[in-house]
């Protein structure tokens, strides 16, 4: 399989330039996109090719490629799965407004998110006590994940991290204790280690970032009313997703696994914390090959390993950002030059609610 290959510090590929860009904007069925063209111009793709309903985008570090009607998005053959699928209209590929302000910008921009390195890490080891989580041959989730968990902390520790544990024992901790706790510490991020279970057939790792509000998570097709309501954790979408891209690479790269993608969900314990959060699933304990390899101490710790290096490469991305953006001065056709509101978007202003398109600054 061959390795995917997306880094925040490779996505800083992309030199700002001081004049505005005109995006389309086309609605359809009461939802607005951008032409993937548009896509492909502003973040300086120099090749877009299309065969049959596929599309494909190359830079000289960066390759992105989707489907028509498919909401799986590849950056460098990472997984993402879209909120929206990518459609045609009029003879034009389009991706959803939302996927673009709330997954690629902040993706392939990680210096303009207004965060900060973390200096404390959370780990979360799902389930534990009576809770025994997902089930298998060769043992349960509560106490794999704990497992992983433990070897990570050593990891982390070593690395010069401060790290605090929901659970430090096989107990159960009610998923509103272990948020609480988590928007208890500061300049943190969260890491909640978990394994699956499904059909039998079913194989791989996927992370889970919080979705956005307004759009249904991976595992809905339509978004309900709840989706709307705004989460504790919506402000720090940009920053989610960056982890989340940060630590699904690391865990793809060193696991040489089949990725299932980065995914939105509304877990409480990613929508009620104030702090960058993520949530993994190692494998499926409920199919054999998974199951053999989550028992084994090598792959476990090859998962703590990848926690650790989804933690810096999130934290070089982060130190990358000054988390402050000053206005440049733009040419008027006349010659004159116009300042650029900070945080104006281009259709509309940035507030609460509402979502921008990707500006030049």
């Amino acid at each position: 399989m061959r390795a995917a290959c997306v880094c925040l510090g490779v996505c800083l590929f992309l030199v700002s330039r001081a004049f505005s860009f005109e995006w389309t904007l086309i609605k359809h069925d009461g939802r607005d996109y951008v032409p993937v063209n548009d896509v492909a111009k502003f973040y300086s793709f120099s090749q877009t090719s299309y065969s049959g309903d596929m599309v494909r985008l190359e830079g000289a570090t960066l390759r992105m490629q989707g489907g028509v009607n498919s909401r799986e998005l590849y950056l460098n053959g990472l997984k993402f799965i879209l909120s929206y699928p990518v459609i045609k209209v009029d003879d034009k590929v389009l991706l959803s407004r939302m996927d673009l302000s709330k997954l690629v910008d902040p993706v392939l921009r990680p210096a303009r998110i207004q965060g900060a390195p973390a200096k404390t890490i959370v780990l979360d080891a799902g389930h534990g006590g009576y809770d025994q989580g997902a089930l298998g041959t060769f043992g349960n989730e509560k106490v794999f994940a704990f497992d992983v968990v433990m070897r990570a902390r050593d990891l982390l520790t070593r690395a010069g991290y401060s790290v605090r544990l929901t659970r430090s024992s096989d107990v159960f901790l009610p998923l509103e204790s272990r948020a609480n706790f988590a928007n208890r510490q500061r300049n943190a991020i969260f890491v909640s280690v978990h394994f699956n279970a499904g059909r039998a057939d079913s194989v791989g790792i996927e992370t889970f970032s919080l979705a956005p509000q307004g759009v249904p998570s991976t595992n809905d097709y339509v978004p309900s009313i709840n989706d709307f309501h705004p989460c504790v954790g919506n402000v720090r979408d940009s920053e989610n997703i960056a982890l989340a891209t940060a630590m699904h690479t690391a865990l793809i790269t060193t696991m040489r696994t089949y990725d299932r993608g980065i995914k939105r969900a509304r877990f409480v314990v990613l929508r009620d914390i104030n702090i960058p959060g993520v949530l993994i699933e190692g494998g499926f304990l409920s199919n054999s090959q998974d199951g053999i390899r989550i028992a084994t101490p090598q792959y476990r710790q090859l998962l703590a390993q990848s926690i650790l290096q989804g933690v810096q490469s999130y934290n070089r991305a982060m130190a990358r950002g000054t988390g402050q953006f000053t206005a440049k001065r733009q040419t008027t056709p006349g010659g004159g030059q116009t300042a650029v509101p900070k945080n104006m978007s281009i259709w509309d202003p940035l507030k609460a609610g509402m979502y921008a398109l990707p500006e030049r600054n």
